[in-house]
């Protein structure tokens, strides 16, 4: 199974000024966006799995804008600071990289040193979920607490390596309202069995991984009991929902929209009228 789509895209501008901060959360490394005073109502709160870029920039940019959408975001870094430079969506590999003009020597340098095969193996789905399971009581008392005023909503979104770890939380935590997931990566059949929250999945046309999910979601889905929804993105390639070029107009649009979708498919679940 080919890796490269999960690691392609465009690094958010860098210009961008991210409006939250940095901290640990059981020790892992956080990026917390909060509504600003502008917002009316605090909806609920997220817990965002990010792709392999961790805390980069256009994670936090996504995290920003649900912010800006009522709901506190987290994003919560489970590479344990080893997630892969947003430099490295510049370079195909496999390729020669001295090859590159848009990289310069420095960037070059740091890409030379990643070994694919070795950083996968750091992190694998496994240790991911050993992670998050020691992070989840302090995720829910930090974030959460015990103030009766905040709304109890809790939404999971999932983008790429994220996504699978998004689907078990659908299936095994209690205190989900709705999951949200985009271009999931690495997903095997039991991934989407007995699914207990809605579900929202957004996919991307051209993709590796995009075939199987939807033979696998399709046959599993119906018979789970879980609310849910799957949208395949005409035009679009793994990462569109988060790594997409912004200079390019119809990359900037479909990116707004699979957003603005899953801020619906949040929305809805609160108001209980999801359907099928």
């Amino acid at each position: 199974m080919t890796t490269c789509d999960c690691f392609s895209g465009t690094p958010a501008d860098g210009e961008y000024r991210s409006s939250g901060s940095l901290s640990r959360i059981s020790g892992l490394p956080v990026y917390k966006s909060a509504p600003q005073r502008s917002v009316s109502k605090l909806k609920g709160s997220i817990l965002f799995l990010p792709d392999g870029f961790g805390l980069a920039k256009h994670n936090q940019r996504l995290a920003d804008m649900y912010a800006e959408h009522g709901y506190e975001t987290i994003v919560v870094d489970y590479f344990e600071g080893d997630a892969l430079p947003d430099i490295f969506m510049k370079y195909i590999p496999g390729t020669d990289l001295d090859s590159y003009d848009n990289l310069t020597s420095e960037e070059k340098e740091i890409i030379r040193k990643i070994h694919m095969p070795s950083w996968l193996e750091r992190h694998t789905p496994a240790h991911i979920t050993s992670l998050l399971d020691k992070f989840l009581p302090d995720f829910f008392r930090t974030v959460l607490g015990n103030d009766s005023s905040r709304p109890g909503n809790l939404f999971i979104v999932g983008h790429c390596f994220g996504g699978k770890h998004a689907l078990n939380l659908a299936r095994n935590e209690s205190d989900v309202t709705s999951v949200v997931v985009f271009h999931p990566s690495f997903l095997e059949p039991s991934d989407t069995k007995t699914l207990k929250k809605p579900v929202f999945m957004g996919l991307a046309e051209t993709d590796v991984f995009t075939p199987d999910l939807t033979s696998t979601m399709m046959s599993q889905l119906p018979s789970s009991g879980a609310k849910y929804k799957l949208l395949v993105y005409g035009g679009t390639k793994h990462g569109f929902a988060s790594r997409s070029d912004l200079g390019d107009e119809a990359a900037k649009v479909v990116l707004k929209e699979a957003f603005d979708d899953g801020v619906r498919w949040m929305e809805s679940a609160t108001s209980d009228t999801i359907t099928h």
